[in-house]
């Protein structure tokens, strides 16, 4: 969906996906060993703002600022990257026919689904403004190893013509994804309450759709 709107995505895609997760991999690691380093496991797990506690240590009221300003930033940017990819999941459902035609409006100037954009954005902003974040949090996450799990499921059906990896490579993302699945769910039974109520209010609206049509 988003690889439409990039050119020679075919090339770019694959190589963005990968140096993107090895930069993540290097700054996830890093900050996680000099934050445990400065106030041990212990101090980081009683508190919600960890990086703000390690940073305290200093006695540098800026870093301890310049720190909670990063983590808002990049609290910020993980929630455009959803909105992007769930208005252009919107989009191509749209075109599908199995959401409104609205959605698959594409804006004059820029070429964006900007209906989508602008109800996806409105839709995250009512469940952090009118429900518990945590539990928002938790059934984002069941929803979002769900579809990684049934996207790593149609990697391994895909032609040897197709395939970019062995196919034991989605075969493990399937395997890590029930592993974190199941570890989500233990972390928050009703997540799985919830996620499991909205896939079947899902499937049956797919069902009525597409029963219309036949």
């Amino acid at each position: 969906m988003v690889a439409e709107e990039i050119k020679d995505a075919e090339r770019v895609v694959p190589r963005a996906i990968m140096l993107s997760l090895a930069i993540s991999t290097v700054f996830y690691i890093a900050v996680g060993l000099v934050a445990v380093g400065l106030v041990g496991a212990g101090g980081l797990s009683g508190t919600g703002h960890p990086l703000a506690v390690a940073m305290a240590v200093t006695g540098s009221d800026t870093a301890v600022l310049l720190v909670s300003l990063g983590g808002i930033i990049s609290t910020a940017s993980v929630l455009l990257t959803s909105i992007l990819g769930v208005s252009r999941l919107g989009f191509a459902m749209s075109r599908r026919g199995d959401m409104p035609t609205a959605l698959g409006r594409l804006h004059t100037r820029y070429g964006s689904p900007s209906i989508s954009v602008i109800l996806t954005g409105a839709l995250m902003t009512a469940l952090a403004l009118f429900f518990d974040l945590s539990s928002v949090v938790a059934v984002g996450t069941f929803a979002m190893l769900f579809y990684y799990c049934i996207g790593n499921l149609s990697a391994v059906r895909l032609p040897k013509s197709y395939a970019r990896y062995p196919s034991y490579v989605p075969l493990l993302g399937v395997m890590s994804c029930l592993a974190f699945l199941v570890f989500a769910v233990f972390l928050s039974p009703s997540s799985l309450v919830v996620g499991l109520v909205a896939l079947g209010v899902g499937s049956l609206y797919y069902l009525l759709i597409h029963r219309k049509r036949i």
